[in-house]
């Protein structure tokens, strides 16, 4: 793919991180889920989680009633209670009740070692990270399992500096293009860093890359929500153009020409000009974002005819 060769397919690794109780726990994170109350899974998992914590729940439309989602500011040490200068840390918490035997089933495809689906993310963060691919940062792994089947797992990740592309986009005006495309070659290198490392993101839409203004270029990016990370062994080349796809569909044409399209798909592949090879990925890129486009499209009127229904 240009240049940017895969590695193989690790064989699955035990669970990293220091233990806390009945949590896996990332190094140095231990004071603050400490002083937090949340050193357990049976703290992670209490339904009174956000009266003893300043939180949100984020529900969204279609959300398995077996998935839970939250937003969380934490007390970032004991110090912090007294010392107001210390701002909170906001970490997100996703939580899983006994789930069906799809994703049970997706855990186990997924070739990461997990034993759980919350144990997925947790598994491709430290992978990525160690791959030197910038992403969400972990916090904590909580899971229980008996006898092979899941029974509930949590994990709490750091909320990512800035804010995702998608937001960044909604605020931007043709005004601000000259500061998106200053973030189409620090992109482009995080992608294919992803994709030369042999990682497909399968959700790969602007909401999902983050951009903290505050920090250098070659640093201000990161990927979150990792669960539909696959590293496969065969028919990388399909998925890559799914993720490729994806991002295309996702940014705007009034911030991103499609002369910068090129340009970005150039610099993702390490050339200076299109070639035969280049010039195919490019066509099957735009194939699938025109079958986006029309799956989005249906998906939208099913929804509206559902929102119908349901007022009438």
């Amino acid at each position: 793919m240009g240049g940017h060769a895969h590695g193989a397919t690790r064989a699955p690794s035990r669970v990293e991180g220091v233990r806390l109780n009945d949590l896996w726990i990332a190094p140095g994170c231990e004071r603050m889920l400490l002083d937090n109350h949340l050193d357990s899974l049976d703290a992670l998992m209490a339904t009174d989680l956000l009266e003893r914590i300043e939180g949100e729940r984020l529900d969204k439309p279609g959300l398995d009633p077996w998935r839970e989602r939250f937003r969380l500011r934490l007390r970032p040490n004991r110090q912090s209670a007294i010392d107001n200068r210390q701002s909170a840390v906001v970490v997100y918490l996703k939580r899983f009740h006994q789930p069906p035997s799809s994703p049970c089933r997706e855990v186990r495809r997924s070739g990461c070692g997990a034993s759980s689906v919350a144990g997925v993310e947790w598994a491709w963060m430290h992978r990525l990270q160690n791959d030197g691919i910038a992403c969400a940062q972990p916090v904590a792994l909580g899971e229980e399992v008996r006898r092979g089947r899941e029974m509930r797992s949590a994990v709490v990740t750091l909320a990512a500096p800035g804010m995702s592309l998608e937001r960044w986009c909604e605020r931007w005006t043709r005004a601000d293009r000259a500061e998106f495309r200053s973030l189409l070659l620090p992109l482009a290198n995080l992608i294919a860093r992803l994709h030369g490392c042999g990682y497909i993101h399968r959700d790969l839409y602007l909401s999902h890359a983050f951009y903290d203004p505050c920090a250098a270029r070659e640093s201000c990016l990161r990927l979150i929500d990792l669960q539909r990370v696959l590293r496969p062994n065969l028919g990388i080349r399909r998925w890559m153009v799914k993720d490729l796809a994806a991002l295309n569909y996702s940014t705007p044409m009034r911030l991103v020409s499609t002369t910068d399209r090129v340009r970005w798909l150039k610099a993702y592949l390490g050339i200076t000009k299109l070639e035969a090879g280049a010039r195919q990925l490019l066509y099957r890129v735009l194939g699938k974002t025109q079958s986006i486009v029309r799956h989005d499209h249906q998906r939208r009127i099913r929804l509206h005819e559902n929102q119908r229904d349901r007022g009438q």
